[in-house]
């Protein structure tokens, strides 16, 4: 991770982007990380098997806070089953990159809109965060 990447989630961590409860939602979807202790709720507009909104709120540390306020800037108007296929290689491929001790701190959304998707799918899948962070 270098300087450049540093600014980014220093950036997204003090000034979030979509950091508060959707009042409607289609579907909204709870993850927690046991190691640093983050919570999220990510709440999720879909419409068209398009994520139409996207917002998220809960306890999340610095690098979790930037991670999902990045995301919202290039999930809305996307199809649902391209974000299955979402991954910690997205972000990176994004320029949202953290240590690799702060892994799940930056996919937990990513994770926990995945699974939204596949409550909303009816799919019966649960994704974890072996499945969005590919080393």
């Amino acid at each position: 991770m270098n300087e450049e990447h540093n600014l980014l989630v220093q950036e997204y961590s003090k000034n979030p982007l979509k950091n508060f409860a959707l009042k409607e939602y289609t579907i909204k979807q709870h993850e927690g990380n046991f190691i640093c202790w983050d919570d999220i709720i990510v709440y999720v507009v879909i419409k068209n098997d398009t994520i139409e909104d996207y917002s998220f709120d809960g306890s999340c540390s610095n690098i979790t806070t930037a991670a999902a306020s990045f995301l919202s800037e290039f999930i809305i108007g996307t199809k649902i089953q391209d974000i299955l296929h979402r991954t910690y290689q997205t972000m990176v491929d994004h320029w949202f990159e953290v240590s690799a001790r702060r892994k799940r701190a930056g996919v937990i959304a990513i994770l926990a809109t995945r699974n939204a998707i596949h409550a909303y799918l009816k799919d019966w899948k649960n994704d974890v965060f072996d499945d969005v962070i590919e080393d």
